[in-house]
């Protein structure tokens, strides 16, 4: 928790002004539970903002540095990996949620939105090639699951004050890895972020993945041994498997 915590608030540091009005809002579940049977989970946020507001949710992941490897023909004819491409600054996961289309939140949005997060990439080596390369790492991103930006799927509520309620709902995917994340909450009015929230929500193992991964990273040796012994099993079953059927 403590973890979650400090990556809050090293995400309000980098961007204090934004942060002058906290909204108030809850999250479920608050902790997401990665279980031998986990196939994706469902954040839902519910809070009010100001009246006349729209609402952007994020699910977002800690920035993070990826290696890719850049394709390119060798010679003219074979296409081969060539060099090593490093995106920094690139969140594990970005979901995207908005109560309307990007174009019409204003200049706000599009900071918060993935077009956003493009700009905000770095590429090492720099290339005469990087908005085409940004473009293709969100595009990867997206075929994994780990991005998205959807329009249309927060609900607001009608005004009651000074204020309207929200609800907020984002599908979180099977290939979450374990770690600390921040759901984000902005209110957006006139083109502009007029208050915003954030709280954190950690991610863990458990159960057989939790049991697993202890054995694998404190207990290497008996994790080797184990491994040997069911691939050997796995390897005799198969092969009565197919002994039988060539009996018959």
């Amino acid at each position: 928790m403590k973890r979650a915590m400090l990556f809050v608030l090293c995400l309000v540091c980098l961007c204090p002004a934004a942060w002058a009005a906290d909204l108030d809002f809850t999250v479920a579940p608050q902790a997401i539970d990665i279980h031998a049977l986990y196939n994706g989970t469902t954040i839902t946020m519910t809070g009010s903002v100001p009246e006349g507001c729209q609402v952007v949710a994020r699910f977002v992941g800690a920035p993070q540095n990826v290696a890719l490897k850049k394709k390119g023909k060798v010679f003219g004819l074979l296409w081969m990996n060539r060099e090593t491409l490093h995106f920094g600054n690139a969140p594990g996961v970005c979901l995207i949620a908005a109560s309307a289309p990007e174009k019409a939140l204003g200049a706000a949005a599009a900071e918060l939105g993935l077009s956003g997060l493009a700009k905000g990439l770095t590429i090492e080596p720099a290339t005469a090639e990087d908005d085409a390369l940004r473009t293709e790492f969100l595009l990867l991103k997206k075929q994994e699951g780990l991005y998205r930006q959807d329009a249309g799927t927060v609900t607001l509520g009608q005004p009651a004050g000074a204020g309207q309620t929200f609800t907020a709902a984002i599908a979180v995917p099977s290939r979450l890895s374990p770690g600390s994340y921040a759901v984000e909450i902005s209110a957006i009015k006139d083109g502009r972020v007029v208050a915003q929230g954030l709280r954190a929500v950690e991610a863990k193992l458990s159960g057989a993945p939790a049991f697993l991964a202890d054995l694998a990273f404190n207990h290497g040796a008996l994790y080797g041994v184990l491994a040997s012994v069911i691939a050997i099993l796995g390897g005799l079953g198969i092969g009565l498997v197919f002994q039988s059927k060539g009996a018959h």
